[in-house]
């Protein structure tokens, strides 16, 4: 589990990285001549990082379902390394013109594709290894990787913002966090080939043998699963868009639109992700204990409640935004807490991690991806108001489908 996990972490720190330092890569990589602009132009990289994540998500889960999650791992945690000390050598704008854009569009698409089979293949690897009754929390091991990862870049953020002077940031210092990322990326691709297969998979590998000998199961279509991949999409949708708005995006948002020091800005998301960490386990926990259906329904109703108040509630002060981000935060650990399971129970062992990592990636794709090049633009359009808004009807979204959904937490994985 902890191998799995830190291959996890680093994969979001490399990705989370990119986030806290788009405005100076807006300068480095673009036409700065208009600091808007440039800064819109960066985060539509980060989107176009997205787009290749369903094609990645499809291609390493089908990997995966054919030849091991470890192996498929493996893969992933090589092209996200590779990706992240492209970004860290690339020359800039003012060295090689366009082609400074041309470079990071390409490593956000390399990330994009390891991004798109890590997250759903390790879900699965971690579901399948799980102990009976305990499989909400091994899940939600993975999302508490996910925030290790962000809070890593985010010190990383304060630490290079305190030991360096503007000047050195812009010009060197940025550079640093993707380089240290790759290279640690490297050494976590070491650690995950002693990683044994899960035996959900094993299990699947041998009767799909026996099947092809006519003497067991006829194998269906993954098509013949649809109602578990709108449920894993549905499910990843809100939690996407709610992850990115209020964990990623949020140090972003108070400081172009309310003028938040950026040292202010992460230092509460600092604070408010060790909540979210704690908050996250203890989730998955009561979720193995009453089940995934009321935690999803629980988290969907908070943010109906909440979303709107704490938008209402920021000003550019720490307070503010450490409140409004833990009430979040905590809001989103009972969805984190158990979607996990929910992804990897939705669907047979012989199409599981290509179901989970397609379906997880596409929503990410199109509602995280999307989110902060859609706040920044509405607020520089004078619409921002409008946000708020959408994250609730994403959230009314989510507490229908957990209304709607089966509860899945005494299914065998193996049948």
């Amino acid at each position: 589990m902890m191998v799995a996990n830190l291959g996890n972490v680093l994969e979001w720190y490399d990705w989370n990285v990119y986030t806290i330092f788009a405005p100076i890569l807006a300068i480095q990589f673009f036409n700065h001549d208009n600091p808007t602009s440039a800064l819109l132009s960066t985060l539509a990289v980060f989107a176009v990082g997205f787009v290749a994540r369903p094609i990645g998500g499809f291609v390493f889960g089908a990997y995966a379902d054919r030849v091991g999650r470890k192996q498929a791992l493996v893969v992933a945690m090589m092209t996200t390394a590779v990706g992240s000390l492209v970004i860290g050598f690339a020359p800039g704008f003012d060295a090689v013109g366009v082609w400074a854009s041309v470079i990071l569009v390409a490593a956000r698409l390399i990330q994009g594709l390891a991004h798109g089979g890590e997250m759903g293949t390790a879900v699965t690897y971690l579901v399948e290894r799980a102990p009976e009754g305990r499989r909400a929390f091994f899940g939600s091991t993975s999302w508490t990787s996910v925030v290790i990862g962000t809070m890593t870049a985010t010190m990383t953020g304060l630490l290079i913002n305190a030991l360096l002077t503007e000047e050195q940031v812009g010009a060197w210092g940025w550079r640093i966090p993707f380089i240290i990322g790759g290279v640690l990326g490297l050494y976590a691709l070491w650690l995950r080939r002693s990683m044994s297969e899960t035996d959900a998979f094993n299990t699947e590998k041998t009767d799909g043998v026996v099947a092809a000998t006519g003497t067991a199961r006829t194998q269906d279509s993954i098509w013949s699963h649809w109602r578990g991949l709108v449920r894993i999409f549905l499910i990843s949708a809100g939690g996407s868009l709610f992850f990115y708005t209020w964990s990623i995006y949020l140090p972003t948002h108070v400081q172009v639109v309310h003028g938040q020091s950026a040292n202010s800005a992460l230092s509460a998301s600092l604070i408010a992700e060790f909540i979210f960490l704690l908050a996250i386990p203890l989730m998955g926990m009561l979720g193995d204990r009453i089940g995934r259906k009321p935690m999803v329904m629980i988290a969907g109703t908070l943010f109906v409640l909440i979303t709107i108040p704490i938008y209402r509630f920021l000003d550019g002060t720490f307070i503010t935004q450490l409140v409004g981000q833990i009430a979040a935060l905590v809001s989103l650990s009972f969805l984190f807490g158990v979607n996990g399971a929910i992804w990897t129970e939705a669907l047979p062992t012989r199409y599981r991690a290509v179901g989970v990592a397609t379906m997880l990636s596409a929503a990410t794709a199109i509602f995280g991806g999307t989110a902060p090049y859609l706040n920044t633009w509405l607020s520089k359009e004078g619409y921002g108001h409008l946000f708020p808004y959408y994250l609730v009807a994403m959230a009314a979204v989510t507490l229908l489908t957990g209304a709607l959904m089966k509860e899945t937490k005494d299914l065998d994985l193996k049948a």
